[in-house]
């Protein structure tokens, strides 16, 4: 008896540390959460290894630590989504709903079927999944009396059914979620639903509506020092006053949002601020720094998906070891089969036969795998190399097309004056039909294509494959608006009026049931 009550006691006082961790980590990570979420993400990592490193059963706190494992799965989900990673946040979510459903805390799913959801809802193609999600975590909340986080479903409903276009059930959700958290809501959920609101708001073009919501919620991030939160409200402000024609005042939150950003290290959305900072300075005029913006737009994706070819790498890396060591556990059962027939010959000889052997495939794996990275690194090089050739003789093919367009703009005023000087003459119709004739002529377009599709060689089969036929003139008109032109430029490169590109872009929209104002690449390439 007292040996046994003596290790009950141990094992109580080892419950007592290991609870004691857990909770460290636990703050850390909380601690973290709105200022510097990398360093969130790093300690409910270390928490997850923690407890499942945890070996001898905790019957007494068994709950405990699935509790808190599953909580931290919650909200790595929520910073991958944070970080465009929405399948590993969808599959992080998972896990914490595989724990809760295997442990009885069926009270807590609606929380991690909210963040599944939410993972989903961000990816176009996945939005029926997001909504089922959605409606499991409300029949969780109804059943439990959870209004708190039933009011944060209503607002993901909202955002969900606003994204199809379906600005009734939209609008319905959004309107519940503001009556609730307007009676019983924290700040933090306030700040998440007026910002949300107002981004619907905007989203249907009611920029006079969104205002008041979204300084509401930028208020609320700062008093409770929520810079996670305080980025995006910046970010939504700065493209606000850039749609209502104030892009002076966009620029300024823009640039505040940059900052935060960088200070975050939220390396997948700053591309995009970069992008908004960018459309900014073009509405304000200002090309010069629009331009500058454009290429730190594009030099960060561009060293985003270098990050991602050096996990391809690594990756590749790993696979060829493995396969490696499988020669190597093969030829080691081949020699012992050799061992055993040859048993009647010498130790010695037999000794060195299987150090040759195993310094062969060693020096013969190392060989081969030097020359399979040099291969693949010279592969990449050249691949490289290639497409920034590509991408340089479109840029000059494009920008001689934009010299020619407004070259004989140019002329085309001209004769406009010395017509008026000499009167009606033939030979002044004659220049004049020469000048006015289509710019980006057959040859033209031809060549123009041609680089183009070798620059961006699935750009057209991606919006072939999505369903949509495009005539010859919308090719054209995407082509333009892939490489970034305005309305002007497009309108002189093809040789019509400004009011006519305005009215193919309105046509392509509603061919492709994209809401006005919306980029139409956002629609035809995502």
């Amino acid at each position: 008896m007292f040996s046994f009550a003596k290790g009950q006691q141990k094992s109580e006082n080892l419950d007592t540390q290991d609870s004691l961790e857990v909770e460290k980590l636990y703050g850390l990570a909380k601690e973290n959460s709105d200022r510097r979420p990398s360093e969130a993400k790093k300690y409910l990592y270390q928490l997850v290894r923690y407890i499942d490193s945890i070996v001898v059963p905790r019957q007494s706190k068994n709950n405990y630590f699935n509790k808190k494992k599953a909580d931290a799965y919650h909200f790595l989900s929520y910073y991958e989504r944070r970080e465009h990673n929405f399948d590993e946040a969808a599959i992080l979510a998972q896990k914490s709903i595989d724990i809760k459903l295997k442990n009885g805390l069926d009270s807590l799913l609606a929380t991690s079927y909210h963040q599944k959801a939410k993972a989903w809802i961000s990816v176009i193609n996945s939005m029926e999944d997001g909504i089922k999600q959605l409606e499991k975590a409300e029949q969780v909340a109804i059943k439990h009396k959870q209004t708190k986080q039933l009011l944060e479903i209503y607002s993901s409903f909202g955002s969900a059914y606003g994204v199809t276009s379906d600005t009734v059930n939209a609008m319905k959700y959004y309107n519940k979620s503001i009556c609730l958290v307007d009676s019983i809501g924290t700040d933090y959920q306030k700040a998440a639903m007026y910002a949300n609101y107002a981004s619907i708001l905007r989203r249907f073009n009611d920029y006079k509506g969104n205002l008041p919501y979204l300084q509401k919620a930028i208020a609320l991030h700062k008093k409770n020092n929520n810079k996670i939160g305080l980025e995006s409200g910046l970010y939504a402000l700065g493209v606000h006053y850039t749609k209502v024609d104030q892009p002076q005042k966009g620029i300024t939150y823009l640039k505040q949002a940059i900052n935060l950003c960088q200070e975050l290290k939220s390396e997948a959305v700053l591309p995009f601020r970069y992008l908004a900072l960018s459309r900014s300075y073009e509405a304000l005029g200002n090309y010069k720094e629009s331009y500058v913006a454009y290429l730190e737009y594009h030099r960060l994706l561009e060293k985003r998906n270098d990050v991602e070819e050096a996990k391809k790498l690594a990756k590749l890396e790993t696979t060829y070891a493995y396969e490696k060591q499988k020669v190597r556990d093969s030829l080691e059962f081949v020699t012992e089969k050799r061992e055993l027939a040859l048993i009647t010959e010498s130790e010695t000889a037999k000794k060195r036969l299987y150090l040759t052997l195993l310094i062969t495939t060693v020096m013969g794996g190392l060989i081969i795998g030097y020359l399979i990275r040099r291969i693949y690194k010279n592969r990449v090089r050249i691949a490289k190399e290639e497409l920034e050739k590509n991408k340089q003789e479109l840029t000059d093919f494009t920008k001689q097309l934009i010299e020619k367009s407004n070259a004989q703009e140019a002329l085309t005023k001209e004769l406009t004056e010395l017509k008026k000087d000499v009167g009606e003459k033939e030979s002044i119709h004659k220049l004049q039909d020469l000048a006015t004739s289509k710019i980006l002529t057959k040859d033209d377009w031809y060549v123009f294509k041609e680089k183009f599709t070798t620059v961006y060689p699935l750009f057209y089969s991606i919006i072939k494959n999505k369903g949509y036929i495009l005539s010859k003139s919308e090719e054209r008109l995407v082509a333009m608006e892939k490489l970034g032109l305005d309305t002007k430029e497009i309108a002189n490169m093809l040789a019509i009026s400004e009011d006519s590109v305005m009215m193919n872009r309105y046509r392509l929209r509603k061919k492709i049931n994209a809401p006005k104002g919306a980029p139409i690449l956002d629609y035809l390439e995502d």
